[in-house]
C-alpha cells in the first residue's frame, strides 16, 4: 500500500517535472517529447513482431490437425458409399428390401410420408390400427 502511494506520487512528480520543463525550455521538451515518440514507434514495432509470430505459430498448428479432419470425412462422410457409411438408413437401404420412404395413413385419413419403416415399426403401427405402405 505504501509503494502504491509512492509510485502515485512519484508518477504526479514525473508529469509535473515534465510540464515545468515544456515551460522553461521548450526546445528540450520538443526533443524528450520526440525521443518518446520513437520509443513508442519501436515498442509498438516489437508487438507487431510478437503479434506476426504468434499468428504464424497459430496457423502453422491448425494445420497440423488437417489430417484429423481428412480422416473424419473419409470415416464419416454421407457421400461415400459402401461400409464408411455409417447412417441407419444407408445399412437399411443396402438389404433392398424396403421402399425408399414409407406412406403412413390414420384412421381419420391423415397421411405421413417418412423413411423407409423397419418391419419392426409396421408391426407396431398395425398393433395400433395405423396402415402403413
Amino acid at each position: 500500500m505504501v509503494i502504491g502511494r509512492l509510485a502515485g506520487y512519484l508518477g504526479i512528480a514525473f508529469v509535473g517535472a515534465w510540464l515545468l520543463n515544456t515551460l522553461v525550455r521548450p526546445q528540450e521538451a520538443l526533443g524528450s517529447a520526440s525521443a518518446l515518440v520513437e520509443t513508442g514507434t519501436g515498442i509498438a514495432s516489437i508487438g507487431e513482431g510478437i503479434g506476426s509470430s504468434l499468428r504464424s505459430i497459430g496457423s502453422g498448428s491448425a494445420k497440423l490437425l488437417d489430417p484429423l479432419f481428412s480422416l473424419k470425412d473419409l470415416l464419416y462422410d454421407s457421400n461415400a458409399g459402401g461400409a464408411t457409411t455409417i447412417s441407419p438408413v444407408a445399412q437399411n437401404s443396402g438389404t433392398g428390401a424396403n421402399p425408399s420412404s414409407s406412406t403412413i395413413t390414420w384412421s381419420n385419413g391423415t397421411t405421413a410420408t417418412v423413411p423407409s419403416l423397419s418391419p419392426q415399426a409396421r408391426a407396431y403401427y398395425a398393433g395400433l390400427g395405423v396402415k402403413t405402405t
